[in-house]
């Protein structure tokens, strides 16, 4: 267990493997076609998804559900910035979502949430 921890807190690991860009890094947006060249891949790793769990305290950063006190409830790892509109699978773009409130949301970012 205690290994265990250890490597999930480590900061050993190549930069792929975390999903980490580099502030200056930029994503790059051909506006003619809408498409964006990404510098992440839309996948979250086991490793970065444990992460966001233990940040938002495995519970939903929207309404608050937790397995803990709901066995029904599923959490999901979301992109808060949708990848679809140039959003980065990093931890500062990434939030925790029960499964309801992250299909209600579909890819909708934060700020067109009405």
């Amino acid at each position: 267990m205690e290994a265990f921890v250890n490597f999930i807190n480590s900061d050993d690991s190549p930069k792929e493997e975390n999903n980490i860009i580099e502030k200056d890094e930029k994503v790059v947006s051909d506006t003619a076609s809408g498409c964006f060249v990404h510098k992440t891949s839309r996948d979250i790793n086991l490793r970065l998804r444990f992460k966001v769990f233990l940040r938002d305290h495995f519970k939903c950063c929207a309404c608050g559900a937790s397995p803990a006190k709901d066995p029904a409830v599923v959490l999901h790892v979301d992109h808060i910035l949708p990848w679809s509109k140039g959003g980065e699978t990093v931890l500062d773009n990434l939030q925790t979502l029960c499964a309801k409130c992250n299909l209600g949301k579909s890819d909708l970012s934060c700020d067109e949430k009405s």
